[in-house]
């Protein structure tokens, strides 16, 4: 059986999109593609909101029971359309991908407790040896073990493997790539705790040697 997965949308919005605003345009169309996204068989949950560093991206996060589910719904006669409604938003290229993030559903990061979410990308050779992959693995849950007993207002992680291979200008060719969502009640809480000894002293735990480049931001998430 397939596993869950989470697709991730990062959606350049067009300047002045109101999207929080029901009664605009744009908050109409936001509205309606939600709608249709939770009518979709396969479909679990939804969170969306704004990059706090880049406030005109929306970022939306939806959890499916399999990738296959959300490629029936690609498949379906009134996907192009519910696109076309979509980009009427849109200034610039929408960036998609799976991640297989864990636990699933990943809300214990995204939601909740969480105002905002830190949302790391770890990118590496796409032909990263496994034996590297675990050790990864196995380095962020001992920095995960740090924020739940250091961290003030840590409030939860998922990360996991995206499923198709990226690029970054530091990664010659395809890049591998790990997502890392942890959840804090705010950009300030999680700011404090980069200043700690206790990050200083684990923060390499995230960053092995073999890792090419990363990339940081915060988005803050209203569930679906």
């Amino acid at each position: 059986m397939a596993p869950p997965v989470t697709e991730v949308v990062t959606i350049p919005l067009q300047a002045g999109a109101e999207i929080e605003n029901p009664n605009a345009a744009a908050g109409k169309i936001l509205s309606e593609v939600l709608r249709t996204l939770q009518k979709q068989e396969g479909y679990q949950h939804a969170y969306y909101g704004r990059m706090i560093e880049a406030p005109n991206s929306l970022q939306l996060y939806v959890d499916w029971e399999s990738i296959d589910a959300h490629k029936k719904f690609m498949g379906q006669p009134y996907y192009g359309p519910f696109c076309e409604n979509l980009l009427s938003i849109v200034d610039g290229e929408l960036k998609v991908f799976h991640s297989n993030l864990s636990p699933h559903p990943p809300s214990v990061a995204l939601s909740g407790t969480s105002a905002v979410t830190e949302v790391v990308m770890h990118y590496f050779a796409a032909d990263l040896p496994e034996s590297n992959q675990a050790s990864f693995e196995s380095n962020l849950q001992k920095f995960v073990k740090v924020l739940e007993k250091k961290a003030v207002g840590f409030a939860g992680f998922a990360g996991g493997w995206v499923v198709e291979e990226q690029r970054h200008e530091k990664v010659e060719g395809n890049a591998k790539m790990w997502q890392t969502c942890i959840g804090w009640p705010s950009v300030d809480a999680h700011m404090a705790f980069r200043e700690t000894q206790d990050f200083k002293d684990n923060v390499h735990l995230m960053k092995p040697d073999f890792t090419k480049a990363t990339t940081m931001h915060h988005v803050a998430l209203k569930t679906i």
